[in-house]
């Protein structure tokens, strides 16, 4: 597996300005949970790593397979991270200082070859995009306070809120060409995914989960996502013809999602271990690309990074998320995907 990195053209492009300055600490909402892109899960509050145990290095993984990497930054900003791309080479995802330990981001953002447009839901107090569909619709979550989540599509200029009947918190994840969404919503005390299809809401739970997060859907409604376990580990799965399969990075680790699938079927998401940066921790240290049955590491070579983070492919493959650097610096980056 090779690494090159993008152009110096592309580079510039993507305009990476890193500011120097300390990064806000997660901060809880009213009822002690925290708001992330991986939803309110109580069980991810309380992860514990299940054993000391040291793990096999990361897999090189198909010979077949490299990446060309670039960095996605919002000017001026001391956080960035990508949600997710179209084939039109469109990029999401969002900004701020409140971008630390998966803190979701203040504002969200449209990058169009070197312009960025910022998404702002109306009167909103952070916004934050997680998925866009090749036509350019875009899902995401945005709040009227720290302590609110309600999902989003928005087409063009035109804002549709998404709120799953009942639920206390909504978040919109990811979208197909169909413009079926995914998601996650929290009621009951616990956190669930769900398919909104047809104006029709159903809801997604891995059996004995104590918490489930539906976070991408491609053409043939194939849903990955992310499950919790009462001890602490979450694992990434694969829903296709109403059959759950557990996608975990070979190893044995106790931290596992998927995040993304595309067309091809191609998944990508993260596994590891906890691990705290300038006092933030995360669940998740590496990515993976997961193709025709095969695991490939897939962390940023910048850095090095302490945490790489993705968060969606593209139907032409390109992986977008972001990575941390061992200052716990957020930035966002792409990933061509390629032989």
């Amino acid at each position: 597996m090779k690494f090159t990195s993008r152009t110096l053209l592309i580079t510039m492009l993507c305009v990476c300005l890193a500011c120097a300055g300390a990064l806000a600490q997660v901060q809880p909402t009213p009822s002690g949970l925290v708001r992330s892109r991986f939803g309110l899960l109580n069980s991810r509050m309380k992860a514990q790593p299940t054993a000391a145990a040291t793990h096999p290095a990361p897999s090189p993984g198909s010979p077949d397979i490299s990446f060309t990497f670039g960095m996605v930054d919002f000017p001026g900003q001391t956080g960035t991270a990508g949600s997710a791309a179209n084939v039109k080479g469109e990029i999401t995802g969002g900004y701020g200082p409140n971008m630390a330990g998966d803190l979701a981001s203040s504002h969200g953002f449209l990058l169009k070859g070197t312009k960025f447009t910022e998404i702002d839901y109306p009167g909103a107090a952070w916004t934050e995009p997680n998925a866009m569909s090749d036509s350019g619709a875009i899902v995401g979550s945005y709040g009227v306070s720290l302590s609110d989540e309600q999902g989003f599509k928005l087409v063009g200029k035109t804002y549709t809120t998404i709120d799953y009947p009942g639920a206390t918190l909504t978040s919109a994840n990811g979208i197909n060409k169909s413009g079926d969404i995914v998601g996650y919503q929290y009621s009951g005390g616990a956190g669930h995914g769900f398919l909104f299809s047809k104006g029709v809401f159903t809801s997604i739970d891995v059996a004995g989960a104590v918490g489930t997060n539906a976070l991408g859907i491609n053409k043939t409604g194939e849903i990955v996502g992310v499950y919790y376990n009462g001890d602490g580990s979450n694992h990434g799965f694969l829903l296709q013809d109403s059959t759950f399969t557990t996608i975990d990075y070979p190893g044995g680790y106790s931290q596992n999602y998927a995040e993304g699938i595309n067309d091809q079927g191609v998944i990508v998401g993260g596994y590891g271990e906890l691990t705290t940066i300038n006092g933030v921790t995360y669940s998740w240290e590496h990515g993976f690309v997961y193709a025709n049955g095969q695991f490939t590491n897939a962390d940023v070579p910048f850095g090095p990074p302490a945490v790489t983070q993705p968060f969606g492919i593209s139907n032409n493959g390109v992986i977008i998320g972001e990575y941390v650097d061992n200052s716990g610096s957020v930035y966002g980056y792409e990933a061509t995907v390629g032989p």
